[in-house]
């Protein structure tokens, strides 16, 4: 992989700016208000077998765990704590020698963490630009500027503005924004944004002209019980979102391809286009409701097992908890597949306006 003398230099910069960043969260430890502790030694005192009345078995230990404060009024004292793990972390965690933990009234409550994130950080930059040079430092910055503008939706929000209102103005403009960072002000952009926002409408009228008529029945929300909102207006917000990004890839995909055709035959009929669309949407469409799904999936895999180890039956289990799930996963799926026709037909209207 070339890379040219300005390019080099940049690289440059950003690995030695990755290699300050960790340097500074190993030595960050005064900027934290909360005690930190860094660990010199653990000693098991004490270990069992527990079975449960299923007859899986889990493994307790008592562990004595010494180390010294690194920051606060406490600073170079040695604590010692007693700390209870278990062998499958479910609710507690596992550490080792050096590691540095939060503690408060002589427990530990968790691993610092930041020198971890920053590291996966900076190695996603790194790749990133050696990849996509220019194009995918911006692509960063703009994640970064849509994490900024969801921050400030839920300010709105927690002001009293109303969420699908507030979640539609912000797919609009994550749509509009990421789309034209990606792809640049041309035709075959401009024409996945109108796809993609249209398709987002109609899924969104799907969707409450759908749950309006079922009044909610066939969806368990157990998952949203301990939301002090309404939650119909959360279950809207989060399909509609969740699908976003699916949505835009595939009318991106469309609007170029069809561009590409036009622009290698500009003889090309309106029904060739059309078919080599619908074969295009065919080929794309499985590989994102995948991706949907395995998304979803991830998402409540962690809990389903530990359903499983005490005593949950799968469909038990579907039924209760991994429902909303599902309907996130068969919703958004729908807005994909809508997404294809809509995309062809808006791209069809802006590069071919006349029949040949």
């Amino acid at each position: 992989m070339k890379l040219k003398k300005k390019e080099k230099i940049c690289l440059v910069i950003i690995i030695l700016f990755s290699i300050i960043s960790i340097l500074f969260t190993l030595n960050n430890d005064n900027f934290y208000k909360k005690e930190i502790m860094k660990i010199n030694s653990i000693e098991t005192k004490e270990e069992e077998v527990v079975t449960n009345p299923f007859g899986f078995k889990e493994r307790y230990k008592k562990l004595e765990v010494k180390g010294i404060i690194t920051n606060g009024k406490n600073k170079g004292n040695e604590e010692v704590i007693t700390y209870d793990e278990s062998y499958s972390s479910i609710v507690t965690e596992k550490y080792r020698k050096g590691d540095k933990v939060f503690i408060s009234n002589h427990d530990i409550d968790t691993l610092k963490r930041d020198t971890y994130i920053v590291a996966f950080i900076d190695i996603f930059i790194i790749l990133m630009f050696l990849l996509a040079k220019y194009r995918g430092l911006i692509t960063i910055a703009n994640t970064l500027f849509n994490t900024l503008i969801f921050y400030f939706g839920l300010e709105l929000y927690f002001k009293g503005m109303n969420l699908l209102l507030l979640c539609m103005i912000e797919a609009v403009v994550f749509t509009t924004i990421s789309l034209l960072v990606s792809s640049g002000r041309n035709k075959k952009t401009y024409s996945a944004i109108i796809s993609s926002i249209v398709s987002t409408i109609i899924l969104l009228i799907m969707s409450l002209v759908i749950i309006k008529l079922t009044d909610y029945k066939g969806t368990n929300f157990n998952e949203l019980s301990f939301l002090t909102v309404p939650f119909e207006d959360v279950f809207i917000a989060s399909i509609m979102m969740g699908g976003l990004g699916a949505i835009m890839d595939v009318c991106i995909t469309i609007s170029s391809s069809i561009a590409e055709l036009i622009e290698k035959d500009k003889n090309i009929s309106r029904k060739a286009l059309v078919k080599s669309g619908k074969e295009i949407g065919r080929d794309i469409m499985g590989t994102m409701i995948n991706v949907l799904f395995f998304t979803y999936l991830a998402t409540g895999l962690p809990v389903f097992i530990l359903a499983l180890r005490n005593g949950y039956s799968i469909s038990n289990y579907i039924n209760n908890n991994f429902n909303i799930e599902i309907t996130r996963f068969l919703t958004g799926s729908i807005g994909i597949v809508l997404s294809i026709p809509i995309s062809l037909f808006i791209s069809l209207k802006i590069f071919k306006k006349e029949e040949d």
